[in-house]
Parts: C-alpha cells; sequence; structure tokens
C-alpha cells in the first residue's frame, strides 16, 4: 500500500513539473511576442484576407476572411487526400497481386515499378509531373483527348455529374434498394449476385426513368466560337491537383503493394492448397480465403500509410497549389502570427489524422480484420 501511495505521489510530482514547466514556457513566450508587437490572440481570423486562391470548393473571394482562406485551403487538402488515396489504394492492390502474379513479365514490371518509385523522393517526383509532364502540354485547342476526358497545360478535363429535378428520388430510391439487400442478406436469403445487383439498382433504375433521367454527365468540350481561351463543362483538375495527385498515387502505392505482397505471402500455403482442393478457382481462393486473412496483417501497415499520406500531400505548396500549408504561410507573412497559424495547422492536421484513424479502425472491426479473435 506505502508502495503504491509513493508511485502514485511521483507521478503527481512529474505531472505538476512538466505543467510548471508549460505554463512557464507559455507565459514566458506570451511576454517576448507582446514586447515585440506580435499578435497573440487569434482575432486576426475574422481580417480580411487580401489575397485570391486559385482553387478552391466554396465561394471565396480576396474579401473573404482569413478564416475563410484556411476553410478553402483544408478543403483542397482534404479532396487531394481523398482522391489520392482512392488510386493508391486501386494501384497498390493491383500491383501487389500482378508481382504474386505467375506471368512473369507481369511480375517483372510491378517489381520495377514498385523498387523505382519508393526509392525517388516524393517532392522529385512531385516537382517531376508537374514541370516536365503536365508544363509542356498544348494548349486547350489542341487538347489531348480520350472519350469524355480532355487533358492540357491548363489542367484535366472529366465528365461531371448533372443533377436534374427527380435526382433525389433516384438517390432515396437506391438507398431503399440497398437497404432492402442488405436487410435479405442479414435475414439469411438466398446470396445471389443477380438478385442483389436486381434489388440495388432496379428501384434507381425505375425512378431514373419514370423522373425522365435526371441523371446525367456533362462532358467537357473545347470550342473556339464560345471559349477560345479554354474548355467548357465537365470537371476541370487543374495541374497543380493532377500533379499532386499522381505523384502521391503512385508514390503511396508503391508501398501498399509492397504491404499486400507481404501480407498475402504471410499466408500458410497450406490454405490455398486446401481451397483449390474444395474446389474453389484461384480467384475464389484470393477473394475469400486469403485476402481476409492478409488483411488481417496488411491493415495496420495500411493505416499508416494513409495517414503518412495525408501529411504528404503537404508538399503541395512547392508547386503553387492552395492547400492547408500554402494558405497558411500566406496568412503568416501578412499577420506576422506565427505561432497561431503554427499551432492551428498542428491541430487541423492531427485532427485530421485521428478521423482518418478512427475510420480506417472501425472499418478494421467491422470486417473483423484487426487481431484475431
Amino acid at each position: 500500500m506505502k508502495a503504491r501511495v509513493k508511485n502514485v505521489a511521483l507521478q503527481a510530482l512529474l505531472l505538476a513539473a512538466v505543467g510548471g514547466l508549460l505554463i512557464a514556457a507559455v507565459a514566458n513566450a506570451g511576454a517576448n511576442l507582446a514586447a515585440r508587437g506580435i499578435p497573440t490572440s487569434f482575432a486576426f481570423l475574422d481580417h480580411v484576407a487580401g489575397f485570391g486562391i486559385n482553387q478552391s470548393l466554396i465561394p471565396y473571394s480576396p474579401l473573404s476572411s482569413y478564416a475563410r482562406a484556411l476553410l478553402a485551403g483544408l478543403l483542397n487538402t482534404l479532396l487531394v487526400s481523398a482522391l489520392a488515396a482512392l488510386f493508391a489504394t486501386l494501384i497498390g492492390f493491383a500491383a501487389g497481386f500482378a508481382r504474386l502474379s505467375g506471368h512473369w513479365a507481369l511480375s517483372k514490371l510491378a517489381a520495377l515499378y514498385v523498387e523505382t518509385v519508393r526509392n525517388i523522393p516524393l517532392l522529385l517526383q512531385l516537382l517531376f509531373w508537374y514541370v516536365a509532364i503536365l508544363a509542356p502540354l498544348p494548349g486547350p485547342a489542341d487538347s489531348l483527348s480520350l472519350p469524355g476526358v480532355l487533358l492540357n497545360n491548363r489542367g484535366l478535363n472529366l465528365p461531371a455529374p448533372n443533377f436534374a429535378p427527380g435526382a433525389a428520388f433516384v438517390a432515396a430510391a437506391f438507398l431503399a434498394g440497398a437497404a432492402l439487400a442488405y436487410w435479405r442478406r442479414r435475414s439469411g436469403g438466398r446470396r445471389s449476385m443477380a438478385t442483389t445487383a436486381l434489388l440495388l439498382f432496379g428501384p434507381a433504375l425505375a425512378t431514373f426513368f419514370v423522373f425522365g433521367r435526371p441523371i446525367g454527365l456533362d462532358f467537357p468540350v473545347y470550342d473556339a466560337a464560345v471559349n477560345r481561351f479554354n474548355v467548357e463543362g465537365g470537371l476541370r483538375l487543374p495541374p497543380e491537383i493532377t500533379a499532386l495527385v499522381l505523384a502521391l498515387s503512385l508514390y503511396t502505392g508503391s508501398y501498399i503493394a509492397e504491404i499486400v505482397r507481404a501480407g498475402v505471402n504471410s499466408v500458410p500455403r497450406g490454405q490455398s492448397e486446401a481451397a483449390a482442393a474444395l474446389g474453389l478457382k484461384p480467384a475464389q481462393a484470393r477473394k475469400w480465403v486469403i485476402l481476409p486473412q492478409a488483411m488481417r496483417i496488411v491493415t495496420p501497415p495500411l493505416i499508416s500509410q494513409y495517414l503518412a499520406l495525408t501529411k504528404n500531400s503537404s508538399l503541395a505548396a512547392f508547386i503553387g497549389f492552395a492547400d492547408l500549408m500554402q494558405v497558411s504561410g500566406t496568412i503568416l507573412n501578412q499577420t506576422g502570427a506565427a505561432v497561431q497559424v503554427i499551432a492551428l495547422d498542428m491541430v487541423i492536421y492531427l485532427a485530421l489524422s485521428l478521423a482518418t484513424l478512427g475510420l480506417l479502425r472501425l472499418y478494421e472491426r467491422r470486417f473483423h480484420w484487426g487481431a484475431a479473435r
């Protein structure tokens, strides 16, 4: 009992000492900042920003406040991180399984991609895509084109969804079909792909035609008679976003590929042999036997890669993309509120990392891909 009281007292004393040091450091920093006329409050967030942002998901102008500028930068960071995480996952899993393929050429190509991309600094790759690949592209009049896609030095132009009155009813019908399919599965109904697809898409398709096709695609088109300087319609991703998403996707995908390969190789070979003995095809064995076991090992390092991707998106400042760090740097230079701005950035990135970690942990528990039970 005495030893326990002693331990608690020592821990309390240590916490008090650390707290006292922090309080003294904050007070000393505040006094020094005040002596030099450097602002110490967050009142500057309500002031007019006075600078523009080349890409914003929300209405923004130079007359907006610093707080709105930070929000625009944060949303840009979230957009790039989400797109890059999606593409990196697809690339990583494809390359990882390609390295495990029995086809010699496919396996060697995947190995060449992984070993090359992950050993080149990310910043160098970002500058390569932005300066060497996207900058020399032709103008809008001579855009490189694929079906529905135009690529030029103004950015990547993709088809954009176009919603008319009645689109909400189509979405509601799809959600109702998804709920019905989920209830049928939970109630022990027969798991048929055709039945599940009919429940998922049948009500939505019927509603889609009843309301006169309220959901469509707006394709990008270059028409010199309308706008000789740019492409009209569709969704335009500026060169900065395109370069950043490409670099982050390929770089992170190379690490995910190795994680996937290691996870699959960790599953005992006997599992594949047992699946083959039960009559499962190789694709079915990978889906129903190998992958669920590999994901227990893959998930923790995969979470780390997503967290690193979100933080690596801060390199956007090197190519002039208005992400959180680039906007924060401009605000810092204009206001001189270095401590407040850096503290805000630290808190925001910490919150993003914790939110990403929380979502992935929920996904992990949902599919029982954590520690073995």
